[in-house]
């Protein structure tokens, strides 16, 4: 049902993730009342953060490439400063040493065969969202590379991608993520920056903008019709206009009044296990962000750390990565982290904390091919609710950002206009 633009409308907005507090702040500017609902008392979901000794750590978003100008504008607009970081670095356990990672340039051949391809086939790839580019990168990325000889990309982006969160690629993920993922990186995006206070303080400025945030609520039941939606919290009924989910259907099907359409999609939702391990750790070369060399080139090294983040330069706390198995607990990822840090001749001292993330929500290849995407596309509006999050946009702070902020002034505003989507930065 499309938004009445002369009036305001009551909107509520389930979860205060980047998602949901980007739209928020997207539509209380457009003149709408906003309630934000979060079952935690933290918001910011995956940006999350861990103070130890007084200092901050960031557990999910590290730092954030210039290039990602959406995100570089909200930083300004806020008023909040930035570090450079300087560029990855790639650890060899053989040598006890880091070097920074400067991808080997692409030959002009493959840069030729991948503009063209790209000008045939997905000419949409930066634009905000997935769903225009998912059926014609719906294969395994490694076969679609192979069937377009631009093999040549994975062994650019594919250390810097597995070490993300977005998989190994032999897990058979579809090509769609890591060309996603290689747009919104480029060549030239080597160096990233950190937000003084992480991107906690971000989400942390961008919520004393919403007066309408409730958090620790629990959400009881959904109930959609023409006349409205409403949303039961805590024992008590509301009742708005329209619905924002920013978390998966899979996970608000519980107390969603789910169509047929909205389960059968629920039901082919996909994630990757992912651990985050915080301690402190000695005897490891410095730097804001290093990648583990040996455990980013298949999915057998599971479990091991693929990389770490060091937040501020003079402590030997470390933020550690790993993917997790069906055999492995985090207790178990613990140990192997304490194992690879003492064959790297480093000790890791004390452990603080330990997160598990159900992280990057995706549809198989089989289901891109058959549309699921352009089938989550279709729901928008329908039955008053919206879909936003990391499934329709990819999982980066930079596009769930980008496709709130494009969703928001779509369906909301009356403007018909996409946000502009991101030049091509393969060059």
């Amino acid at each position: 049902m499309p938004a009445d633009f002369e009036h305001a409308r009551s909107v509520a907005v389930l979860g205060a993730g980047a998602s949901g507090l980007a739209a928020a702040r997207e539509l209380t500017r457009a003149g709408h009342r906003v309630t934000v609902l979060e079952a935690r008392h933290a918001i910011g979901g995956q940006c999350a953060a861990a103070e130890i000794d007084g200092r901050g750590h960031d557990l999910g978003g590290h730092g954030y490439s210039p290039t990602h100008h959406r995100l570089d504008a909200l930083v300004a607009e806020l008023g909040l400063r930035t570090t450079d970081t300087g560029p990855p670095l790639l650890f060899d356990p053989a040598t006890g040493r880091s070097r920074p990672r400067v991808p080997g340039p692409l030959c002009r051949e493959t840069l030729t065969r991948y503009h063209r391809v790209r000008a045939e086939l997905f000419p949409r790839i930066a634009d905000p969202g997935l769903a225009h580019s998912a059926r014609v990168l719906a294969a395994p990325a490694r076969r679609w590379l192979a069937e377009y000889r631009l093999s040549a990309l994975a062994e650019v982006f594919g250390p810097g991608y597995t070490a993300a969160g977005y998989g190994h690629l032999d897990l058979d993920l579809p090509a769609l993520y890591l060309l996603k993922y290689a747009e919104l990186t480029g060549l030239g995006a080597g160096r990233t920056r950190a937000i003084e206070g992480g991107f906690a303080e971000l989400w942390r400025r961008v919520a004393q903008e919403l007066p309408g945030l409730r958090r620790g609520v629990r959400v009881e039941r959904i109930t959609r019709d023409a006349d409205g939606v409403r949303v039961v919290v805590d024992g008590t009924e509301h009742t708005y206009d329209d619905l924002v989910l920013t978390v998966g259907l899979d996970e608000v099907l519980p107390v969603l009044d789910a169509t047929e359409e909205e389960r059968a999609l629920a039901a082919r939702i996909r994630r990757l296990d992912l651990y985050t391990t915080l301690g402190s750790v000695s005897g490891l070369p410095p730097g804001a962000h290093t990648l583990v060399q040996p455990h980013l080139t298949g999915s057998a090294s599971r479990g091991h750390c693929v990389s770490f983040h060091r937040r501020h330069p003079d402590t030997e706390v470390l933020v550690c990565h790993a993917y997790g198995r069906p055999d492995l607990d985090g207790p178990g990822v613990a140990d192997l982290l304490r194992a690879d840090v003492r064959a790297w001749g480093g000790q890791l001292h004390r452990l603080h904390l330990q997160r598990r993330w159900r992280f990057l929500p995706h549809f198989d290849s089989a289901d891109l091919a058959e549309g699921a995407l352009d089938r989550l596309e279709a729901l928008q509006g329908r039955r008053r609710t919206y879909h936003l999050g990391g499934l329709p946009a990819f999982e980066l702070v930079e596009c769930v950002l980008g496709y709130a902020q494009d969703l928001v002034r779509r369906h909301f505003t009356g403007l018909r206009r996409e946000v502009p989507g991101h030049p091509l930065l393969i060059v």
